[in-house]
């Protein structure tokens, strides 16, 4: 019989415990039964910083599958409660939310409304700007990046950048994600020299902090290789891809979705090499 079948769960904080282990585990029916549940127990003793940690996971295990119109009501249901009972960090997370989810929607003026009302607040909290500004400044870089405004993007991922060597050092996962970040957009830019110098930072601190079969990883080869393929090189990008390919089959197994963009890219490459028959 499933969990979801037969739980003896009744204490709220094994509940979403259950939850957190299963969206970790990316089981999100999972994550979700024991959410509903934990709120229910949550609601019944009448404790609104618990119940407002309870919708905004649910509601980014709804962001994460794509289903933004039930994200949209639990982000907005938070919000109403956080601001009820003034808990300004809820406030700042809920606007952060609701302005990823906003971006996702095509709304970038109504993301970057969000993003900058939950800097604000986080600036009189603290009163300097520290790991959740960063995180901020991301989510605006991403805004920008959406609108193709690449240097508005480099200047916020730059902004997070400089908080976080300052907060974390030089090797930090989140470094990794920003150094990405970055040369995502000089990619985009045709920057093609820069992209791949922070692809490469961004690898080197994931080789050292993670085990050399992490997803990220495999990511990383295939941005290098992506990057090396738009400038020609066509024989670094296959060598790229391959290795992308090679911790992806272990790492995922073969059937898993991020398969199909590095065949395609690599397909794409030998396309240009005139290799027709490995296209295929």
């Amino acid at each position: 019989m499933s969990n979801q079948q037969s739980t003896n769960f009744q204490d709220p904080r094994l509940l979403y415990t259950e939850a957190l282990t299963s969206q970790e585990k990316n089981d999100d029916p999972q994550a979700l039964f024991y959410h509903t549940q934990a709120g229910k127990q949550i609601r019944s003793i009448d404790s609104p910083s618990q119940d407002v940690d309870e919708l905004l996971d649910r509601c980014n295990i709804y962001k994460r599958q794509n289903k933004l119109t039930m994200a949209n009501m639990l982000i907005s249901k938070a919000l109403g409660m956080a601001q009820k009972s003034q808990q300004q960090d809820k406030i700042t997370q809920c606007l952060d939310i609701r302005g990823e989810i906003k971006r996702l929607q095509g709304d970038y003026d109504g993301a970057l409304l969000d993003h900058n009302k939950s800097v604000e607040i986080k600036l009189k909290l603290h009163e300097n700007e520290g790991l959740d500004v960063s995180n901020s400044y991301i989510n605006i870089g991403n805004v920008y990046c959406d609108q193709v405004k690449y240097d508005d993007a480099v200047c916020m991922y730059e902004k997070s950048l400089k908080i976080r060597l300052s907060a974390l050092g030089d090797n930090h996962p989140s470094i990794a994600t920003t150094y990405h970040n970055i040369g995502n957009v000089y990619q985009h830019q045709g920057q093609y020299d820069d992209a791949v110098r922070m692809y490469e930072k961004s690898l080197k601190i994931k080789l050292s902090a993670l085990s050399n079969n992490h997803p990220s990883i495999a990511q990383a080869y295939h941005n290098m290789g992506s990057a090396y393929s738009d400038q020609g090189k066509y024989d670094d990008a296959v060598r790229m891809y391959e290795k992308s390919l090679k911790i992806q089959l272990s790492a995922l197994g073969d059937n898993h979705p991020s398969f199909a963009q590095t065949y395609l890219g690599m397909g794409s490459v030998y396309q240009h090499q005139g290799k027709y028959d490995d296209a295929v």
